[in-house]
Formats: C-alpha cells, structure tokens, sequence
C-alpha cells in the first residue's frame, strides 16, 4: 500500500513508511492528516480512509480536541513546532495513552508548510516511570522521615570511602550541618574520627560479612562527639558499590547503661561484703566450736577417766563409763569436722596449696572419687580475701561433679600464668549442657563466677553431654615470696 498523499510530495523511502514500527502522519498548517502509515492507523484504531483528509484531533476524546488543535496552529502560526513532545491523552474511543511525538516541517512542492510526525506509544515505559516516581518519592519519604540518621557513600576502588552521596533530614538535625554541607564530608571525617586505619579495617569486615553494626561517635558541627549505635550495609546503588549507615543516638541509652553499671558495681560489691562477712563469722564459729566445745569435750574425757579409774570393783559402772568415754570422743571428732567444713584451719594456717591437698584427701575418702591433683611445690602468697575464693570455687566444683557428674576421675591443676593464678578442675562426667550452666536458678556455679568477677578474675565452663565437665577459674594476683 503506498502512503496517500495530495499529488505532490514524493516520497522515496516507501519501505520504511510502509514496515515502521512507529506511527508516521504528515498534516497541513490546518491540522488536516494528509499521509498515514499504518503503524499509525493502528495506534489510534482507524482505517487509514477514515484518517485521509480529516483533522486529526477528531482521534482524540471530545474533551480535549479543542485544547490540542489550538496548541497546534498557534505553534504552526508562530513557526515553532515542538521538535519533541510528550503527550497523555484519552483517545476518541476513550483509552488512556501516553504519546511520543517527534515533529518536523517539512516543505511541499506547492511551498506549503506540512508537519512531519513520527509518534510512539510510549504507555509502559512512562507507567514504570511513574512506578518509579512514586516508589522514589516513598522512599525519599521513608528516607526523611525516620528517626534514625541515615548516610550513603560510595565504596571506592583501593578501599577508600567517598563523600556522601545521600543524607537524611534526621542526620542533618543531629550533626547541626546542612545537607549541602554534609554532602561535601564523607565517613572518614564524621564516622570515624579521622581514623584511616578504622577505615581499612571496617571495609575488609563489610566486603566480608556484607553487614556490621558497631558502636562509634559522630561528630558534629562543634566537633562534638556523639555516641552513636552504626548498622552498616554493603549495596548497590546507581550500579556501583555503596555503603549504607543507619546511626542511632545512644547518649539515652548510655546514661542508663552507666547508671545500670554503677548499680551492679553496687550490688557486686555489697555481695563482696556480704561474702567477707559470711567467711569472718565462719571463721569466728569454727574457733569457738573447736576452741570452746573442743576443749570443753577434752576436759569431760578427762574427768570421766579420772572418775572410771577409780572404780576397781564395780564391771557395769565402769562399762557405763567406757560407752560414755567412746560417745565424748565422737563428738570431739564431730566437733573437728563440723569445724573444718565451716572454715579448715589449714587455709589460715598454712595456705590454699595445704588446704586443697586436705579437701582433696578428704573428698576422696568420702566419695570413693579418684583424684589427681597438680599443685605449685612452694606456697602461693595470695590474699585471704583471694585464696578464699578460689578454695571456695574449688570446694564448690568437686562437690558439683559428687552430686551430679557421676564421675570416676577429677584432674586438678593449679598454676600461675604471667600474673594470673589458674584453677582448673576437670572430670570425665556425663557433662551438663549450655542451658544448665546459663540457667539463673544454678546459684552454684553463679556464685563462683561472682567471687572471681568481684576480684577482676572470670570463671570459664566448658562441657558437652558424655565429655565431662572443665572449671577454669582465672584470678589476678602477684606473687610476692619476700613477704
């Protein structure tokens, strides 16, 4: 089919008028279509003899011909035909479309000037233009509106951080800067102090583990330092690798910390007193039972044997006396373990190195547990308040493993490591799980952990079911043997 024209204009490309995807249509000064191609017949659903020498605003819905068709002709009056023009419009059959149109004048044989318009139904893309539009404005919208900073960088080639990209309205109310201003610093100066080895650092973990969250301080306007909580994320962003910071203010958080902080140290420490108080009234019943009672007992023994010796013709009195003889020593050595359990005198005596030999020997004779022990040869100069702890967390860990472990060995190694004393007791149990060491109810193993952290030492458990069980009390000391 060749185009219809009015006589006089040649046209040589038929093919490409004829196989052209996009619609082509030449109208006079009137608006009047004088050619079509047929791309064009069916973007607007026309016959190509309905459109021939009709105005071709009659394509496009009544509401809207008269604005069209006077925007053509004053253009055409003034010689100024939109080169490019987009358009919406509601065509005659009321579909909504979006148009492309690129215009030119073109000049006929008879000197008219005629308009040469190629149009395209550009629908989808300015759909997904509008899509986009919206989803930009949600975003920027989300962007502003929350109550975290927000920054985007670009991570440079040769690990370096560029200036921000994208700021926040929150980012700029807490660092007091405008977002010009901000647009033109990057993390290295608000982020992270001017530390250019943090930088490194922080890029090797992000292109590791994609995200980080770390604690830093931002600065401000004033150069003042604000602490802050940083989610970091590695993304794309305009196709090349950008950094995105979400920063919240935790100067809030950090007052109740420290106040947290200072009533723990509290609590820890009247637990400390507590616990030197428990150990001083241990110490003064075990002196008074052993001194007082012991020495009490010793005397009746005495006493009674005088009497019994005494006695030389009577069997049955003299039995009696014997029976009574036999009870006083029983309680004389009930006295002496009733005494040792409260506070061994061998711990003030000697020192924690005798003391846990005693507790070893003792524990093995009463539970049948066979135990190794490696201890240091010369005595430890620790203080009471030290030695204490660590013969309590001792005493504590090997009646655990009596009472539960059922446990046939327990090795047990003290040693001094730079200015630590270590304490590991290990037995080869049926081992308690996680959820039991953590458990809050387990006061045990939480007051061991308690005498070490109120002396700057830690207490370490380690076990898995069927692998036996592994105490590691750490506690700081310094060994002075010319005391």
């Amino acid at each position: 089919m060749e185009p219809s024209l009015t006589g006089n204009i040649n046209f040589e490309l038929i093919d490409v008028w004829l196989e052209s995807a996009d619609g082509i249509r030449i109208t006079d000064s009137n608006g009047i279509i004088i050619a079509a191609n047929p791309a064009f017949c069916k973007l607007f659903d026309k016959q190509e003899e309905d459109l021939i020498n009709q105005p071709f605003h009659l394509l496009y819905h009544p509401n809207i011909q008269g604005e069209i068709i006077k925007e053509y002709k004053d253009d055409f009056a003034h010689h100024k035909v939109k080169i490019q023009l987009e358009r919406k419009a509601v065509l005659w059959n009321g579909r909504k479309v979006w148009f492309e149109f690129s215009n030119s004048l073109i000049r006929s044989l008879s000197d008219d000037n005629l308009v040469l318009s190629i149009v395209r139904d550009i629908s989808e893309r300015k759909e997904n233009e509008l899509k986009l539009s919206k989803s930009e404005r949600q975003y920027r919208s989300l962007f502003n509106n929350t109550s975290d900073a927000m920054f985007v960088c670009y991570l440079n080639y040769g690990k370096t951080l560029g200036s921000f990209v994208e700021v926040n309205e929150k980012a700029c109310q807490i660092l007091g800067r405008s977002m010009t201003e901000l647009l033109q610093l990057d993390p290295l100066h608000v982020i992270f102090e001017n530390k250019e080895v943090e930088i490194l650092k922080f890029i090797d973990r992000l292109n590791a583990d994609k995200s980080i969250i770390f604690n830093a301080f931002l600065t401000g306007k004033s150069f003042d330092r604000i602490p802050a909580e940083i989610n970091s994320r590695l993304f794309d962003y305009n196709e090349r690798p950008a950094i995105l910071f979400i920063s919240r203010d935790i100067a809030e958080r950090r007052i109740f910390e420290e106040k947290l902080k200072q009533r723990t140290n509290q609590l820890r420490n009247l637990a400390s007193k507590l616990q030197s108080i428990r150990e001083e009234e241990r110490k003064m019943i075990s002196r008074e039972i052993h001194d007082e009672l012991g020495q009490m007992l010793t005397v009746l023994k005495i006493q009674i044997s005088l009497l019994s010796n005494k006695i030389t013709n009577n069997d049955i009195i003299k039995s009696k006396f014997k029976s009574v003889e036999k009870l006083i020593d029983n309680s004389i050595e009930s006295v002496q373990k009733i005494s040792s359990k409260l506070r061994p005198g061998l711990l003030d005596e000697l020192g924690l190195i005798p003391a846990i030999e005693w507790q070893t020997q003792d524990f093995m004779e009463k539970t049948g547990i066979d135990c190794e022990c490696i201890l240091p040869k010369e005595e430890i100069i620790l203080e009471q308040e030290k030695s204490t702890a660590l013969f309590r967390i001792f005493q504590e860990s090997i009646f655990n493993t009596a009472r539960h472990a059922n446990a046939s060995k327990i090795f047990i190694n003290l040693r001094e490591v730079n200015n630590d004393l270590i304490l590991e007791i290990l037995d080869n149990g049926k081992g308690i799980t996680q959820n039991q060491i953590n458990d809050p109810k387990s006061l045990g193993l939480l007051g061991m952990k308690e005498r070490a952290l109120i002396l700057g030492g830690s207490v370490e458990i380690k076990s898995s079911m069927n692998s036996g069980t592994l105490v590691k009390a750490v506690i700081p000391f310094i060994n002075d043997k010319s005391n």
